[in-house]
């Protein structure tokens, strides 16, 4: 039979290994995976901002230096995104594929990416971005240990709102 305070020592101490364990793996992923593991997952914060149409969290992603080729500097982006995020219903962001290229020093990532976008306006879909023209580049900075985006740009034509871009 088993005494009654042995019983709670094996509960606790599972308890403690449920609470431990994930920790541990967490905290060792973002020691092996590196400066690579951190821009996936600025990727994903971004992946996440959008689809929640979160202006605040998608205006801290972005650099102050940003420029793009379309003439938009970080207040025109987030001006932009804005306009976007009021235009959709819901935005879904699908990621397929993602290359990245990291400088020797790590602070300036380029992104190769294959992401599909679509926005419900109303009761209908739209395809923003799909088929070969789902490519798209990201150049990131990285700024107080933060990385942040600096440049995106699209390959190929993208429908945003009815309009084209590029």
């Amino acid at each position: 039979m088993i005494d009654y305070r042995d019983k709670y020592k094996v509960y606790l101490g599972l308890a403690i290994g449920i609470i431990l364990v994930p920790v541990l793996v967490i905290w060792l992923w973002n020691i092996f995976s590196g400066e690579e593991g951190r821009i996936r997952k600025f990727i994903q914060q971004g992946k996440k901002a959008v689809e929640s149409k979160n202006m605040f969290s998608c205006a801290d992603l972005v650099s102050m230096g940003y420029q793009d080729k379309y003439g938009n500097d970080r207040q025109g982006f987030i001006f932009a995104a804005k306009e976007v995020f009021d235009y959709y219903r819901q935005i879904s962001v699908d990621i397929k594929s993602m290359e990245i290229k990291l400088n020797d020093s790590k602070t300036q990532a380029d992104l190769e990416m294959r992401v599909s976008l679509s926005g419900w306006v109303q009761d209908k879909l739209e395809k923003i971005l799909e088929g070969e023209n789902e490519r798209i580049r990201l150049r990131l900075f990285k700024e107080d240990k933060k990385w942040h985006l600096l440049e995106l740009e699209f390959h190929g034509p993208v429908m945003i709102m009815e309009q084209n871009i590029n």
